[in-house]
């Protein structure tokens, strides 16, 4: 068949149409966004920047099954109280820095949560355990890709402006500011957070803001948009092939076409596609989630399966040609 002028110039209209509108489209869906929510970005916004500490948070990987999130945060108060120098900051006053964490590297001196003053307050890497308070469903990685999660990150800050310089704890006095904590993060593959301010018990979230003596905040994990439209567009291949192969044993069966070895390559191919593909599904989602019970095995079964009546109808027909 030859394509007209007019056909093939529609051909290559419709073709570069297509393109366009699928990078348009991609580009819609987020594949990353950490952000601070409405209300937390209000509460803290009641504070100037002279009078509160910033606690940059960058995280950096979260593991699903185990439900670990690591993260790496910087320490940046006032200049009242050191010399911020970039990647560190160098305290004027003993200060402490208590963070609620399963794992931390304090990264100074004696890798403790006290530093003397003149030392340099570097960033400290921490692993949180998720809580899932924040969330009220869906908070195991068997709903991939709508599983979401949250974990919470809490302590204190505080700067002995007098009375350290001596052995007697009597006379120490520690000050405590209202405790920011902004995402610091640029690129955690796969997950978008959100962060927001949190509360102790009887008190509110600018209530434990403002008092300064801990802060406590929430961190809300969850897949990007990028990533499920990626995983549901996989969800379709594989039930596209799995079907295509039950449609094609079924032409066979009611003898719509002849069993070839053609078809018999060409299911044997689609399955193990499917295996392959499945092992590069963003992510990284363990073997057995949802995504796979309800579509990768059904697909993968009707491509075995079909192939095989399919192997058998072709090796008990009466006639056979040498044509593929």
């Amino acid at each position: 068949m030859h394509l007209t002028k007019n056909a093939n110039a529609r051909f290559w209209v419709i073709s570069a149409v297509l393109i366009v509108a699928s990078i348009g489209l991609l580009n819609i869906f987020e594949s990353g966004i950490y952000k601070l929510d409405k209300k937390s970005d209000e509460i803290y916004s009641q504070v100037k920047d002279e009078e509160k500490i910033t606690l940059f948070v960058m995280l950096k990987n979260y593991d699903a099954p185990s439900q670990t999130l690591q993260a790496r945060v910087w320490v940046t108060p006032p200049e009242e109280f050191g010399t911020n120098l970039g990647d560190s900051f160098q305290v004027k006053y003993d200060t402490r820095v208590q963070l609620s964490a399963s794992k931390i590297e304090h990264n100074n001196s004696d890798n403790s949560w006290y530093w003397t003053a003149t030392e340099f307050l570097r960033a400290i890497d921490i692993e949180i355990d998720a809580s899932n308070y924040e969330v009220q469903s869906r908070s195991k990685d068997t709903w991939f890709p709508f599983d979401h999660y949250s974990a919470d990150l809490s302590g204190l800050i505080q700067f002995c402006v007098t009375g350290c310089e001596t052995d007697d704890l009597k006379d120490d006095n520690w000050k405590s500011l209202p405790i920011e904590v902004v995402p610091y993060t640029a690129s955690m593959p796969g997950w978008s957070a959100t962060f927001k301010a949190n509360n102790f018990e009887g008190q509110t979230d600018k209530q434990t803001f403002t008092e300064g003596a801990q802060f406590a905040s929430s961190i809300i994990l969850y897949r990007t948009n990028l990533n499920i439209a990626l995983t549901l567009l996989l969800g379709f291949i594989f039930l596209g092939g799995g079907f295509s192969m039950l449609l094609l044993f079924r032409s066979i069966l009611m003898n719509h076409r002849p069993p070839t070895l053609s078809g018999l390559i060409w299911s044997g191919s689609t399955a193990f596609t499917m295996i392959q593909t499945r092992n590069v599904i963003p992510g990284d989602p363990r073997i057995g989630v949802k995504f796979d019970l309800f579509i990768f095995y059904p697909s993968l079964i009707l491509c075995f399966v079909s192939g095989g009546m399919m192997f058998y109808h072709w090796i008990s027909k009466d006639t056979w040609s040498r044509e593929l």
